[in-house]
């Protein structure tokens, strides 16, 4: 379970989060709606330990989310992927199973080829959505207890998309996993989740708060 209690993140005067409270059920998928700016990203990362609260607490399973036993049991997938320029998608997956025990290459180079990618291409010559898919893939194989996706279908064609659903829903429901998804896909999101949070300016919202802004 993800306990968020009080968050306040500011940067510089800028206060991003204000004071934001969520608690997550294990084995959901929780979607986070909000306008460019609103905080969602830097909330992802709160709860991944990238970054640390000003205020308030962050707990997975009852352990800080800054610790190590806690980040173990996470994988963040941002928006905008990092990698060697040299990379492949063969070599992002030696990255991720030298990080997580879990992993499974076989697993992992099975969803390559069912996405149609070339192992040992160069990620440089591959599209934004390719991209995503590749990283995708890998995140779904660390087989961690909890996933964290900023904008998982940016990018993304429809048909890419319904596939993706289907892969993110089957592991919830085979292995338990607890989904955190953020994005601007609001029908995407209206098809997988469970739950659904709204942030505004850094605040929660309720349901009929967030309609009365549209």
């Amino acid at each position: 379970m993800i306990e968020i209690c009080n968050v306040t993140k500011r940067f510089g005067k800028f206060v991003c989060l204000d004071q934001v409270s969520l608690t997550i059920p294990d084995g959901i998928v929780y979607g986070l709606v909000g306008e460019n700016g609103a905080g969602k990203s830097t909330l992802l990362r709160l709860i991944a330990g990238v970054y640390r609260a000003d205020a308030g607490q962050i707990r997975i399973d009852g352990k800080k989310a800054s610790t190590v036993a806690a980040k173990k049991e996470i994988l963040y997938m941002p928006d905008r992927q990092y990698y060697d320029r040299n990379a492949t998608p063969l070599t992002i997956g030696h990255f991720y199973r030298n990080f997580y025990d879990g992993f499974s290459m076989e697993d992992y180079r099975g969803l390559l080829e069912m996405f149609g990618l070339e192992e040992n291409a160069l990620l440089d010559s591959f599209s934004k959505g390719m991209k995503k898919q590749v990283f995708l893939a890998a995140a779904i194989c660390t087989n961690t207890r909890y996933l964290l996706c900023d904008e998982v279908f940016d990018g993304l064609d429809p048909q890419v998309r319904k596939v993706v659903n289907g892969l993110l829903l089957s592991a919830v429901e085979g292995r338990k996993l607890t989904l955190f998804v953020v994005s601007h896909y609001l029908e995407e999101l209206d098809r997988i989740c469970n739950e659904k949070g709204y942030l505004h300016r850094g605040r929660i919202l309720t349901e009929e708060e967030w309609m009365r802004l549209l």
